[in-house]
């Protein structure tokens, strides 16, 4: 039986350390061949998947970016992730890895405070 965060906990047993040092050396395994590194990631997909789902199916997105710290383990993570969506969702979905990396969600926000600044002074919107 499958339960939600199965993969990393299993993770943790072989590869020990901090979350983000464990994902790391997950996917590297599973750029090295290693077939339970790569169990973990769809266990992870899975898991992903489901949240994913439920966002896909109320608003009906084009695409899904994986950003943040996860999106430097590219279509490692958006394969496996593409392909359990494609089982829950009603229609093909493009799932791609974001190129601005682990500062994404810094730069998201940096862009939400120069749009107030530039509403607020000039009351221009980008």
């Amino acid at each position: 039986m499958h339960r939600a965060g199965d993969g990393w906990r299993r993770a943790g047993r072989r590869w020990s350390g901090s979350a983000r040092s464990a994902a790391e050396r997950v996917f590297e395994a599973v750029r090295q061949g290693d077939r339970e590194a790569a169990t973990i990631v769809r266990a992870f997909a899975r898991d992903l998947a489901k949240g994913i789902g439920a966002a896909v199916l109320t608003v009906d997105p084009e695409l899904v970016v994986v950003g943040g710290g996860m999106s430097g383990a590219g279509e490692l993570l958006a394969a496996p992730l593409r392909a359990e969506l494609a089982e829950i969702c009603l229609f093909p979905l493009r799932v791609e890895a974001s190129t601005l990396g682990a500062e994404s969600v810094a730069l998201g926000a940096v862009r939400l405070a120069l749009d107030h600044v530039e509403d607020e002074l000039f009351g221009v919107r980008a």
